[in-house]
C-alpha cells in the first residue's frame, strides 16, 4: 500500500475512533420526551404575553423552541425558531391560534419534538403580561457607566414605568416613557433597574435586573520579595507583593516573569495571590505584577524587580 494512503487510512480510523468514543461519553437522549408544562394543549389565554415552560431533560444542553401560526402541519408562518438553554421562554403574541413545539439537544443526540396547540383569545388580563428585559444582561459587572436599558414591547401598552434603585433600595431614578429604550449613566455601585407596562388602566408587575458598575482600576501592587537585584541559590522562589483592594467588583493579580530586561522573553505568567511559589532554573529574571477586576479594569504595572538564581 502507498505510504501516504496508509497514513490517510490510519488517520481516518483514529479520528473515527475518537469521534465514537466522544459519542459514547454523551447521554443518548433520543428516546426521551420533553414534557410540556405551559401553555397546555388547547389552552385559551387572555394575555398576549405567553411564557412557555417545560421540564428539563437530563443530559440535554439546550432546547429548540418553535412557534407556528396556526400549526406545523399547515403553517402560515413560523414566527419563532430559537435555541434556549433554560426551560422557559417569554414571548409576546398577537390574538390568534398557535402551535408550539420543542425538542432537547446535546452534542450528539436530540429528542423528537413535543407540541401543544393554544389560542390567545384577547388581552383582557393585561396585568398578567411580563416585561422581558433585553439589555444589559442580568447581574452584569461592567466598567461602562453609560448603559442602554431596553426591553420588549408589550402589546396594548401605552407607556412603561422605569425605576432604578441603589443597593440600599433608595430610588434614584423614576421615569415614564412610551419607548422601550432609555440610555442611563450609572455612578459607581450596584443597582437594580426594573420596568413595568401600563395600558392606561392596569399595570403589569415589575421585572427587574441587577448591575454592578465599577470604573476604577485596581491599585498598583508593591513588590517585596525576592528583593530587587538580589541573588539566591534556592531554585524555589517565593514571590511576595501587596496591593490595597478597592471596593467594587472582585479583584485578582497576575504575575509576569521574563528572562530579559526588555521584557520580551516571557518565562511564565500566572494568576496568583501573594505569596506565590515557583521553581526556576539558574539565570536572571525580571518580574512584575498587575491587578485586574471582574469589570475589566486593570492596574498600572508594578515596578519591575530582578533577581538571579545561581
Amino acid at each position: 500500500m502507498n505510504k501516504n494512503l496508509f497514513k490517510y487510512f490510519f488517520l481516518l480510523i483514529t479520528l473515527t475512533f475518537i469521534s465514537c468514543e466522544e459519542i459514547l461519553l454523551v447521554d443518548n437522549i433520543s428516546k426521551k420526551e420533553v414534557n410540556l408544562i405551559a401553555p397546555s394543549n388547547n389552552a385559551v389565554l387572555s394575555s398576549s404575553g405567553v411564557t412557555f415552560s417545560w421540564e428539563t431533560i437530563e443530559g440535554a444542553d439546550k432546547y429548540q423552541l418553535q412557534i407556528a401560526i396556526p400549526n406545523f402541519e399547515a403553517p402560515k408562518q413560523i414566527i419563532l425558531d430559537t435555541i434556549v438553554t433554560k426551560n422557559s421562554y417569554a414571548q409576546q403574541l398577537n390574538i390568534g391560534k398557535y402551535e408550539w413545539r420543542i425538542k432537547a439537544i446535546n452534542s450528539a443526540y436530540e429528542t423528537a419534538y413535543s407540541k401543544n396547540s393554544f389560542e390567545v383569545l384577547n388581552n383582557d388580563d393585561f396585568q398578567n403580561n411580563t416585561v422581558v428585559l433585553l439589555t444589559p444582561s442580568n447581574n452584569l459587572t461592567t466598567k461602562t457607566a453609560l448603559q442602554k436599558l431596553s426591553w420588549d414591547a408589550i402589546i396594548g401598552s401605552v407607556n412603561y414605568q422605569l425605576q432604578i434603585l441603589d443597593e440600599n433600595g433608595t430610588l434614584i431614578k423614576e421615569q415614564s416613557t412610551e419607548t422601550t429604550l432609555l440610555n442611563f449613566t450609572f455612578d459607581e455601585g450596584k443597582y437594580t433597574w426594573k420596568v413595568r407596562a401600563s395600558n392606561g388602566t392596569t399595570q403589569t408587575l415589575y421585572t427587574s435586573r441587577s448591575i454592578l458598575v465599577d470604573t476604577k482600576a485596581p491599585n498598583t501592587s508593591i513588590l517585596s520579595a525576592p528583593v530587587n537585584a538580589s541573588t539566591t541559590t534556592n531554585t524555589s522562589i517565593n514571590f511576595q507583593w501587596s496591593r490595597t483592594p478597592i471596593a467594587g467588583s472582585s479583584e485578582k493579580d497576575s504575575i509576569y516573569v521574563y528572562t530579559n530586561n526588555a521584557l520580551t522573553t516571557l518565562n511564565f505568567k500566572d494568576k496568583g495571590t501573594s505569596p506565590y511559589n515557583k521553581t526556576l532554573t539558574k539565570g536572571t529574571y525580571y518580574w512584575f505584577v498587575k491587578g485586574f477586576d471582574e469589570a475589566g479594569n486593570e492596574s498600572a504595572r508594578s515596578t519591575v524587580f530582578n533577581f538571579t538564581v545561581n
